[in-house]
């Protein structure tokens, strides 16, 4: 059965954006270059929310073009191109600017249980304060991926706030990057587990 995991870049206090919504790239390096692929590796659908798939697809088109990115940057970006999209909104009317994306037609906890079944990779959020906590208040994650960068952001997006969720976790890896900042991957024990 397919996983959902929320993959997320995080501040040391917890902040997802700096105030004003500005999103804060971790630095590019080998190591993050080895966790981007793992990425690539485990993942075939990514989840969005309307905001940040707008984000992504005003990025992630021409970013497989740009001169001077990595071997690894450009797998990413054909991995974020390559992949099926599902869009959660009641506003979105047309997903056409970003290939692979779809509209979501039924309820978050629906669309997830139905791609539980369906055959591929697990599925991910990674972008998207708001969605993610959405997310996280449907109980439909299954693992945690949290990139904690070596930074204050001071305000911003609280990943976790307002989740109104109790969940036991455990701890499958942590991994220091040569940039200074902490991966770790836990996973949601859930009563039956």
């Amino acid at each position: 059965m397919r996983k959902l995991v929320l993959s997320m870049v995080i501040s040391l206090d917890g902040f997802v954006d700096a105030p004003g919504g500005e999103f804060i790239a971790p630095d590019w390096s080998a190591d993050l270059d080895g966790w981007t692929d793992s990425m690539v590796a485990r993942f075939d659908t990514l989840l969005y929310g309307r905001a940040a798939w707008e984000l992504m697809a005003a990025h992630w088109p021409a970013a497989a073009r740009e001169a001077g990115a990595s071997p690894a940057q450009q797998r990413l970006a054909a991995f974020m191109n390559a992949s099926r999209k599902i869009v959660f909104s009641r506003r979105l009317k047309d997903a056409t600017a970003w290939e692979n994306s779809v509209i979501a037609s039924a309820s978050l906890v629906d669309t997830v249980a139905a791609e539980r079944g369906r055959p591929g990779r697990d599925m991910v959020v990674f972008a998207g304060a708001k969605f993610a906590q959405t997310a996280i208040r449907a109980g439909v994650v299954d693992e945690y991926w949290l990139l904690t960068l070596p930074m204050l952001f001071g305000g911003g997006s609280r990943l976790f706030e307002g989740h109104c969720q109790r969940e036991r976790l455990a701890l499958l890896e942590t991994r220091p990057l040569d940039t200074g900042a902490v991966f770790t991957r836990h996973a949601v024990l859930r009563p039956e587990q």
